[in-house]
């Protein structure tokens, strides 16, 4: 055969060798395997000369002959790196081993962090995603320091991803991404442990909303009491230790003189203030009162016109397991006593001064010359201002008794005379500026100084022969209307005053 081949060659022409070639080649295969027999009515069409160096794994069907020539080329997706020299369709191979990451708890509490258990879940999402490398490290993974050393880790959730459940104090759907060799791998992560804020639904707020009702008329037992005073008393007697703070050391009438029931200072039936003073002005649902507890925090008055208000904090009980949000309630009362500016007697408080302080006041030397001068010259009936002189108006303001009379609601009782001048040593009777501050609190809150004693004249009288030395003078008493407040500080939104007319005459020699 191969002589015969030789001797074709040498008689053959030059571009018939190529075909012969393939012939030959096909002829030397064909005892190794035998092609599948083709279609004898589909043509054939002939390789291309470098088709024989193509891979075998580029035709998914060897034995279709149409396969390559009637799909277009596919390009190689870049994402897709086979590895160990694999083909694509094997699946991936991780070189790194993520087996202690999926064992890790998916379930991560807070209770034992108080900085992020006493937060809310924004405040605390927000503090945890500002340092991520602290965050792992001291709280999410502190347990964990093979997993810290092993990889790099990640927070892959944005605020829109996670999920805030307010009432479990739950942070949801966290993405983690731990990251080792450029290889990582992300898993979903729970936070709980934070503080828990209960749904502002409209029941949870109504059942705190329908605790505690004003009552449609006052309490006869309190209306008649000026409201300053109410109103400071009720905030005493929530927090007492708050307001000592601004009563006076002095000999005075103050918070703990009127505390409970003094029957120096009030009517044998009256009340007295305590903590439940303010359940005359409430009615209370009483199946909600093991579950809440109420305050009042704030305060104002209007002695002008018999005006009270309060404002009152309504919490959960400590032993009850309600999550509800605290709320505060205002409530405003109408009906207590009001200050009469049209009759001075009518107010429970009487300034006086006495004949024999002002017989004392006669001799002294700014008014002795005047009086006799008049004296003299019979000058009865003529009146002399004297309060330019400072030193009787600070001898006025020091003998000025105060008495408390109530004729009309019968709570106010006086026992005793009092003072104005809480420094005046000598006299042992105690002063109604109860307040470090220069103010009182019984029978209402004001402020009277001797810069309030206005408008003093004195007049020679002459009545069945006898000589006599009568003293006129106002003392201007402010009656407030106060802001709501805690009412530590004097703040007021309006004052009137009441001119409260004072004469007193004596007989002279």
């Amino acid at each position: 055969m191969k002589k015969a081949i030789k001797l074709l060659l040498s008689i053959l022409p030059i571009s018939s060798i190529s075909v012969l070639g393939v012939v030959s080649c096909s002829t030397t295969n064909s005892s190794e395997k035998q092609p599948e027999k083709p279609n004898e009515s589909t043509p054939k069409t002939p390789p291309k000369p470098d088709e024989s160096k193509q891979p075998d794994n580029n035709n998914t069907n060897p034995g279709d002959s149409n396969n390559g020539s009637n799909k277009p080329e596919t390009k190689p997706d870049p994402s897709e790196k086979p590895q160990n020299d694999k083909p694509s369709d094997y699946p991936e191979i991780h070189k790194v081993d993520f087996s202690d990451v999926d064992r890790l708890s998916k379930d991560i509490s807070f209770d034992n962090f108080v900085f992020y258990k006493q937060k809310d879940l924004i405040t605390a999402w927000n503090e945890l995603i500002t340092n991520q490398e602290k965050s792992f490290k001291e709280v999410i993974f502190s347990k964990n320091v093979d997993i810290l050393n092993k990889y790099k880790i990640s927070f892959e959730s944005n605020f829109s991803d996670v999920k805030f459940d307010q009432e479990k104090g739950v942070i949801e759907n966290v993405k983690i991404k731990f990251t080792k060799d450029k290889e990582s791998k992300i898993l979903m992560f729970n936070f709980t442990g934070f503080k828990k804020v209960a749904s502002e639904s409209i029941d949870k707020i109504n059942n705190k909303e329908n605790y505690i009702k004003a009552k449609t008329t006052i309490d006869r037992r309190i209306s008649g009491l000026f409201p300053s005073l109410l109103a400071y008393m009720l905030l005493f007697a929530e927090d007492s230790k708050k307001y000592e703070d601004l009563q006076s050391n002095n000999n005075a009438i103050n918070f703990d003189d009127l505390k409970n029931k003094n029957p120096d200072l009030f009517d044998n039936n009256f009340v007295g203030f305590s903590a439940g003073t303010k359940e005359l002005l409430f009615d209370y649902n009483d199946k909600d009162k093991t579950k809440y507890k109420d305050k009042i925090i704030a305060a104002r008055y209007d002695d002008i016109t018999g005006e009270l208000g309060v404002e009152v904090e309504i919490t959960n009980r400590e032993e009850s397991t309600l999550t509800e949000p605290r709320i505060t309630k205002k409530f405003n009362f109408k009906g207590f006593r009001s200050v009469d500016f049209k009759d001075q007697n009518n107010n429970v408080l009487s300034l006086t001064l006495l004949p024999k302080d002002l017989k004392e006041i006669a001799n002294t030397k700014s008014l002795k010359s005047f009086i006799d001068t008049f004296l003299k010259a019979k000058h009865f009936n003529k009146s002399l201002k004297i309060l330019e002189d400072e030193s009787i108006k600070n001898f006025l303001f020091k003998k000025l008794i105060v008495n408390i009379e109530d004729n009309k609601n019968h709570i106010y009782k006086g026992t005793q005379t009092f003072k104005l001048d809480n420094n005046d040593k000598k006299n042992f009777n105690k002063s109604i500026v109860g307040l470090k501050d220069g103010t009182t609190l019984y029978p209402f809150h004001t402020r009277i100084t001797k810069d309030s004693i206005n408008d003093g004249s004195v007049t020679l009288l002459n009545n069945d022969n006898q000589n006599q030395v009568k003293v006129e003078f106002t003392v201007d008493i402010p009656i407030y209307a106060s802001t709501l407040s805690d009412l530590t500080s004097h703040t007021t939104s309006q004052d009137k005053v009441l001119k409260y007319k004072v004469t007193t005459t004596t007989k002279i020699n």
